[in-house]
Parts: C-alpha cells; structure tokens; sequence
C-alpha cells in the first residue's frame, strides 16, 4: 500500500494481483478521479473501473473505487521498470485545478549520486550526472496547469504525456522538460550499476501558492503600494503641521 497527496486530499493505494483499490485519505472532496498505469515505453495506460462499471464523478473522504490494471501479465514477464508498478493517481479539487501524483509499489533506494535538477523559468532543467555512475534517467511527472487550467473549458480527462527516460552519456547537455504551468514534484528513477535508485524533485511552486490566483498577487502589491501612499501622505501632513506652527510662532 502506498500513497498519494494533493493539497488537503491525499488516496491510499492498495494494489491486489489486477486490482487496484483507491481510497480518498484526506479531508476534501476528489473530483473525477482517476488512475494510469506506466509502460515500458514511457507511456501512461489509463485503468478502467472493475465489472465494467462508470468511473465516479467525486469521491468523498473514505470513499473508495476499484480499478482494473490494463497490464494482467505476471511480474517475471514485464520489463524492470514496469516491475516498479509506476501509478499515477489524477483527481481535481473543488475550484476544478487538475493534481496527479506519482506512486511506485516496489521502492528503490534513495540515490547515493543525485543529478543537478530544478525549476527555472518554469522548465524542469536537468544536468548530466558529475560522473559514470547513473547510465541513465527515467522522468516521470503529472502534468499539471495550476489555476491555469481553469480558465479553459473544463477537461475532466488528464493529458499526460509519456515519461521520458534520458541516456547520459560523456556529451550529454542540460534536458528540459515542459512538465506545465503547476511546476509539479518530479520522480526521478536512476539506472545504476547497482539497480534502481530514486531522487525526488520538489515543486517549483512555494507551498500554497501554487492555487492563488493572479488578483490574489496582485493585492499585495497595491498593499505594499498603499502603505507606501500612506506613509508619504503622514509625513506630508506632519511637514505642513510644523511651518503652520512656524509660521503661527513667529507672527
């Protein structure tokens, strides 16, 4: 079992031979939720309720839905990153903002030798390893828009590109990766001599901001504004006190 979080909702996973159960863990409502199943070519395979059901539209704290892996072939048949069981678990808030979160059911090791990666200028940047111990990289993020999303039509179906796995070699350059407006966290999984490994990339959003919307940021600065008119027009007010004084004195 493992788990998922966005904002104040956050699932369980409990994942039983092509069955894979969700369950909303947190305090908040989940809208059209869902959940994708990695290939070994990098794409995200969507899972479909069990029993041929219809997906529900909401799930509220406590409640659960079954879903059934798109992928039923034993363990020793796929291919070693699919053995990881990546998930991605996709879900919207009440304000509509799209979140998806990535899970592996079998847990590398945190990596002993980590990649330069970061947000700048709202692209994932990621440098070659300092030396020839990652042979190479898988990326796996959920692509989301933040409050961008919703100033578009509502889509309730998530438009997830494929994780991308990067060769490092001795030429290698900085990869970019467009992972969307919401700068999600990122999963980094290694290739290493020695196995997996795993290395997280954190959001590029300060915690909170990332649901803000624009006049939102735009008060504060009229209220850093404000406070500086403010404080002007005191001073004004103080100077013309004193030569009314002045002028009261000397008269």
């Amino acid at each position: 079992m493992c788990a998922a979080q966005g904002g104040a909702i956050s699932f369980r996973l409990a994942l039983t031979g092509t069955r894979l159960v969700l369950i909303n863990a947190g305090d908040g409502v989940a809208f059209y939720p869902g959940a994708m199943l990695m290939r070994a070519d990098g794409v995200w395979e969507t899972m479909s309720p069990r029993g041929g059901q219809q997906a529900p539209s909401q799930l509220a704290p406590g409640e659960r839905m079954e879903l059934a892996l798109p992928d039923t072939r034993p363990l020793e048949k796929l291919s070693a990153v699919e053995r990881l069981r990546p998930t991605m678990v996709h879900f919207h808030d009440q304000a509509g903002v799209g979140f998806g979160q990535i899970s592996l059911f079998t847990t590398p090791p945190p990596a002993s030798a980590k990649i330069p990666a970061h947000y700048a200028g709202g692209i994932l940047r990621l440098a070659p390893p300092s030396d020839d111990a990652i042979h190479a990289t898988w990326v796996l993020w959920p692509q989301e828009e933040g409050i961008a999303g919703i100033r578009q039509a509502f889509k309730s179906e998530l438009s997830q590109p494929p994780a991308k796995r990067i060769e490092w070699s001795a030429d290698s350059r900085t990869f970019s990766v467009l992972t969307g407006a919401g700068l999600p966290a990122v999963t980094l999984i290694h290739e290493t001599a020695q196995g997996y490994q795993l290395q997280h990339v954190a959001s590029g959003w300060r915690s909170g901001q990332q649901q803000r919307s624009i006049w939102l940021e735009a008060n504060q600065v009229f209220y850093a504004f404000a406070q500086i008119f403010l404080m002007l027009a005191l001073g004004a007010a103080l100077w013309s006190w004193r030569q009314s004084r002045r002028g009261a004195a000397s008269a």
